[in-house]
């Protein structure tokens, strides 16, 4: 089969789990004979013309196309709100592509900065999709359902009246955003209403509202175009079928990783607890980490913090004041994923204190496999894959004393320690996802057989 992917970014620039989870489906599709490429978006900083906006290159013998997105004008399309969701000038490029591969079957794995026009092109040529959510940008433009405050949303209300007031600050600085932010919701609402309609949606401010205003519906009609929705978890179920997406064509499909090669750990009885937190995003919640280990004074611990700094240099910077002059908190950086079962090997606890409904992060199936426990927010997604004092531990989101209280418990009962991790769950490996892909793929292909 030939198996176009597509996903907002790739290797080797950006490593986070869904890019991993694209490479390792890809490398384990083109090992048993498949013909697959990768599309996938990039982040430009400079301005360039439409005709600098797309590259190719090769990463480990998967062929990729690049779409360098920018949130500023391109093409004939001058609302830069609707290109976050309807890219005409990545759908031109990317019809161009399928065209060229003529792949038997698109997968999606996120359609961010691509933008979810390629499905109107599958739609016109008659490919198959499938699509894999990782996080929730098909309901949530920011991807995360996470109010400026910090605090979860429901996702936006039917014309996205909640949107436009939580993103106008962002996309639409100024005097106008300001005023947005301050009209109440009924008001709020009629201003919406009134920008959406001709001849208003096409002018000033009003563009953005406008855009923000019609994302949900064009979303929502795209995502059930999709022939197979592959599921990974029960929240991301639950989320995008109060959005409107048709159950019909879902599947459950729990991810498949790449086993790590990982060192025998030894029952560790004496020493510093060692925790170790990868992802060093706000909303991955380090600083959770961070103030609980400063509150245990004469607590023999070890915190080793992953992640790339430049992804988040503010961030980061915040966490090296926090952690600032406590020497048992090192700050180690980004790894290639590759070495995750190297890292893991020297970790007694892995830590995901998370601050907004996680989608199975990868990095909890990984330190399953190398019998890790982990102690982590007690969030949707999450809490489907550890269940409280069995393979791991579960603690309120942000509550830094219940944190702190485990971290105690654990490092003072290494017997306790030991139960966890022999408790712990062998994930799902890529081999048994790639079979799982290439079933649902043969059944849209036969499908379309049976169509023509």
């Amino acid at each position: 089969m030939r198996i176009l992917l597509v996903v907002h970014l790739f290797l080797p620039d950006y490593f986070s789990g869904t890019e991993i989870l694209t490479l390792h489906t890809a490398q384990e599709l083109k090992a048993r004979g498949h013909e697959v490429q990768v599309l996938t978006g990039f982040p430009a900083t400079t301005a360039m013309a439409d005709s600098e906006r797309f590259d190719a290159y090769e990463f480990e013998g998967i062929p990729v196309t690049r779409f360098k997105h920018a949130h500023s004008a391109m093409g004939a399309q001058g609302n830069v709100a609707e290109q976050e969701y309807n890219n005409l000038l990545a759908a031109a490029q990317f019809t161009s592509l399928v065209d060229n591969f003529r792949p038997d079957v698109v997968h999606f794995f996120h359609l961010m900065r691509i933008s979810a026009s390629v499905v109107d092109v599958c739609s016109r040529r008659g490919i198959p999709m499938v699509f894999t959510p990782t996080d929730f940008w098909f309901v949530c433009p920011m991807s995360q359902l996470r109010l400026p405050d910090g605090s979860m949303c429901a996702g936006p209300d039917p014309i996205g009246a909640n949107c436009v007031r939580h993103l106008a600050g962002q996309m639409a600085p100024g005097v106008a955003a300001s005023l947005l932010k301050l009209l109440p919701d009924v008001a709020l609402y009629g201003v919406v209403q009134v920008a959406s309609r001709s001849p208003f949606k096409h002018f000033g401010p009003a563009r953005l509202v406008s855009a923000l205003s019609r994302r949900k519906n064009f979303l929502q009609e795209r995502l059930n175009r999709i022939d197979r929705v592959l599921l990974p978890t029960q929240i991301m179920r639950k989320t995008l079928q109060q959005h409107g997406l048709d159950p019909a064509n879902t599947r459950d499909c729990s991810y498949g990783i790449k086993l790590p090669q990982t060192t025998a750990r030894a029952a560790k009885v004496l020493g510093p607890l060692r925790l170790g937190v990868i992802g060093v995003g706000e909303h991955k919640g380090a600083h959770v980490l961070i103030e609980a280990v400063r509150q245990l004074v004469g607590v023999d611990l070890v915190v080793k913090i992953y992640g790339r700094a430049s992804d988040f240099p503010d961030y980061v910077a915040k966490l090296n004041a926090l952690a600032s002059g406590d020497p048992r908190i090192e700050f180690c950086g980004s790894f290639p994923n590759e070495q995750i079962g190297s890292i893991l090997s020297q970790l007694d606890v892995l830590v995901v204190p998370s601050l907004w409904f996680e989608n199975a992060p990868l990095v909890i199936y990984s330190a399953q496999a190398a019998g890790l426990p982990v102690l982590a927010s007690d969030v949707a997604g999450v809490a489907e894959l550890i269940t409280h004092d069995d393979n791991g531990c579960l603690f309120p989101a942000g509550d830094i004393d219940r944190l702190a209280e485990i971290i105690t418990i654990l490092a003072q009962d290494r017997a306790q320690l030991a139960r966890l991790s022999e408790r712990a769950r062998m994930p799902k490996t890529i081999a048994a996802y790639a079979d799982e892909l290439l079933a649902v793929y043969a059944e849209l292909a036969e499908d379309k057989r049976a169509v023509a």
